[in-house]
């Protein structure tokens, strides 16, 4: 921050010492040496007005903007960090101003210019205006680069309403409220079939008898023994207590 201070004052020196050899070596109107042959030369001219001859007249008017406008600088650099050549373009600015400021102090309200060109017809100037608009044009091309690369790093991105989970979409502005629906990441695989357990023998199921009526068979002595002397009984009698059939009796 401090270089651009020291870069201001060093302009501001620079335009105060050319302005006092021009007072010292040239009278008002006199042409002088030409610094470049055919395109720049020098002379002594003091304007009343501001660059260009704007508001001529108005000395003091143009002062009191000039001071204000070196107060307005002075606050913008102590803040400003935005990068080297905006820094240096707005510093440039700042020693014009003051350089130009110091004149209308110093004296009367009038600028000391001496700059004539050659191959134009173009108001006299000074080397505190050549800074204060080679300062604004620096300023102004990084203000721009600025703008434009900020605009660029942050568009805007579309945002969208829907979420979408592959072949699933769900609308933010309208809930689904099909409960029923399912989708694909939410589901879970299905259960892998369980392992045949073959430690238990398999049994063959036409060996299974399907009748759970116990099996009875009875011979003639067996019943003698449990009943007695047939005699007493027919054979209808003994099947009826036994719920037997013919071919349930062995001789």
């Amino acid at each position: 921050m401090m270089l651009c201070f020291l870069f201001a004052a060093l302009i501001v020196a620079l335009d105060q010492f050319f302005k006092h050899w021009v007072l010292r070596t040239l009278i008002i109107g006199e042409a002088g040496p030409e610094i470049i042959p055919g395109v720049l030369g020098l002379t002594r001219w003091e304007n009343d007005g501001a660059m260009l001859n704007i508001l001529s007249g108005q000395q003091w008017l143009l002062a009191a903007i000039a001071f204000v406008a070196a107060i307005a600088l002075v606050m913008i650099l102590l803040r400003y960090n935005e990068g080297f050549w905006g820094t240096i373009g707005l510093a440039a600015v700042l020693g014009g101003t003051v350089g130009n400021l110091i004149d209308r102090i110093v004296n009367e309200g009038r600028v000391i210019d001496m700059f004539r060109t050659l191959f134009i017809s173009f108001p006299i100037f000074n080397i505190a205006d050549i800074f204060i608009t080679m300062g604004f044009i620096t300023f102004l091309i990084h203000f721009i680069y600025l703008t434009a690369k900020t605009s660029k790093t942050e568009a805007p991105v579309p945002v969208s309403t829907e979420h979408d989970f592959g072949d699933f979409k769900q609308s933010t502005d309208e809930p689904d409220t099909d409960y029923d629906t399912i989708s694909e990441f939410e589901q879970e695989s299905p259960p892998e079939p369980a392992a045949e357990d073959y430690s238990h023998p398999v049994v063959d199921t036409d060996d299974v008898r399907t009748d759970t009526t116990p099996e009875i068979s009875l011979t003639m002595e067996s019943l003698e023994s449990e009943l007695g002397s047939l005699e007493d009984y027919n054979l209808d009698d003994i099947l009826r207590e036994y719920g037997l059939e013919d071919d349930d009796i062995t001789v």
